[in-house]
């Protein structure tokens, strides 16, 4: 904001106290616009905020009768625990943002229950860096990634799927930045459709068949921090 000093009365003064308020007015205004704009932000965060997959529940519910039923009193006490620990974090809609740690430990309950539906069909590693594990990111931001990697990549695939998940600061351009990576020994993803997926992440649109979940996770990763930041996939058939 300029303001100019007012030190006469006469027609000049009177421009220069114009051009004070005007200044002020503008002033006002580019504030207003930057709270709308944050509120804005907010509002399109939380409407494509990852929630838990209405399917994912219904199936883990279903799992936890016949377990039940069958006495497995370990395996209900343990897979009834890791959806708690779900449902704790999806409803917590307070915070935008989590630590890395929080991240992961969500993304281990869900990766309990996948394994132990999946019988000996999945198996996981999970590798943070210690030093970035207080690190913020936004909520719900792996999770995702990792759905699509058992029913996309491992659920059509015969043997045993690994899925591996890596959490490290990189070097770019100089800067600093978290780097996250989900890895998978699927049946892969063939070059016509990776190019589709990287067209859908770079324009936004969206296919039914991938899912929403990874265009949400992009979309949410560019209002938060710019678009330079998002999600890339590598990937070949088999």
């Amino acid at each position: 904001q300029a303001n100019v000093e007012v030190t006469t009365m006469n027609e000049i003064g009177s421009l220069t106290k114009s051009f004070n308020v005007m200044t002020k007015r503008i002033q006002e205004l580019m504030e207003q616009n930057v709270a709308a704009q944050k509120e804005k932000r907010k509002s399109e965060m939380k409407a494509l905020q990852a929630q838990i997959n209405p399917h994912f529940l219904y199936n883990t519910l279903d799992s936890i009768i016949w377990m039940a039923e069958a006495g497995q009193n370990d395996d209900v006490v343990l897979m009834t625990s890791a959806l708690a620990k779900l449902l704790r974090q999806s409803i917590s809609n307070d915070k935008e943002q989590v630590r890395v740690e929080e991240e992961m430990n969500y993304v281990q309950s869900y990766l309990t229950i996948q394994k132990m539906r999946y019988k000996d069909k999945l198996e996981y590693t999970i590798d943070v860096d210690p030093e970035i594990c207080s690190v913020s990111i936004i909520k719900f931001a792996i999770q995702p990634l990792v759905e699509n990697a058992i029913y996309h990549g491992i659920k059509e695939k015969e043997g045993i799927g690994e899925i591996v998940i890596t959490a490290s600061a990189e070097m770019k351009d100089g800067n600093s930045v978290l780097s996250l990576y989900v890895y998978d020994n699927g049946v892969g993803i063939p070059e016509e459709k990776l190019t589709q997926i990287h067209r859908g992440l770079r324009f936004g649109v969206k296919n039914m068949q991938d899912g929403y979940g990874i265009y949400n996770v992009n979309e949410r990763i560019g209002l938060y921090y710019g678009a330079s930041f998002g999600l890339s996939y590598e990937s070949q058939a088999g």
